[in-house]
């Protein structure tokens, strides 16, 4: 979602087609050196924990964060159908399965909570932009705003702004090539959803049993007393 943001806000709220794992890079997967030869602002994707940024921690750097977190039962959600969904997890396990591991860190980026907590720490840094999903999907059009404000396009128009916002809501993206992933088929299960399955709040509630749920928020309420 914020790939096709930015990507948007760089193009002036035009859609070029450019897919937009070329436009924003994910740096986990391409490696620094393909960046080297993109033309400055240089725009990157990484799920890295605060102390693993590449390029050190980030309140060392005089680049430019945005955070994105979510309600971390709908993130366990995602993430198993995310994991089952790519073919090279080799996961076929049962949501009760993934919801173990979910809560003991064993999946792909670790620990919910520890990932957001050192995030959270520097929320108020000034080259830290940090947001929440639900705020987002209530009000995309102010999140474009901050966004835009934060990297550099404060002079973008109002009009361009809502278009943004519209061209990367949930839907628009599902039924563009170059924001839904059907670039990457070839690696996708095909038993299992799309790539953007949902976007919505609270899927959770249709996965999550009374105890998973009552069990987690006990965990949520320890692990985040401090923050």
């Amino acid at each position: 979602w914020g790939q096709q943001i930015i990507k948007l806000l760089r193009n002036d709220g035009v859609e070029d087609g450019t897919v937009v794992s070329e436009a924003v890079l994910w740096l986990e997967q391409r490696g620094p050196h393909p960046a080297d030869e993109m033309p400055s602002p240089r725009f990157f994707q990484s799920h890295s924990p605060y102390q693993m940024m590449p390029g050190g921690p980030p309140h060392t750097t005089p680049a430019k964060y945005i955070y994105i977190a979510r309600n971390p039962k709908d993130v366990a959600v995602s993430h198993y159908y995310h994991t089952r969904g790519w073919t090279f997890f080799q996961y076929t396990g049962t949501w009760d399965h993934f919801y173990t591991m979910f809560v003991s860190g064993r999946v792909e980026c670790g620990l919910w909570f520890d990932h957001v907590l050192e995030w959270w720490k520097h929320k108020d840094d000034p080259n830290v932009l940090f947001l929440k999903y639900e705020d987002m999907k209530k009000n995309t059009v102010g999140a474009v705003r901050k966004i835009a404000d934060f990297v550099g396009y404060r002079e973008m128009k109002p009009e361009v702004i809502e278009k943004i916002a519209k061209l990367s809501s949930f839907e628009s993206m599902k039924s563009n090539p170059a924001a839904n992933h059907s670039w990457s088929a070839h690696l996708r299960n095909p038993k299992e959803p799309a790539f953007l399955r949902k976007g919505v709040i609270g899927d959770w509630k249709n996965h999550f049993s009374a105890e998973q749920s009552a069990d987690f928020d006990i965990l949520y309420a320890e692990k985040m007393k401090c923050s």
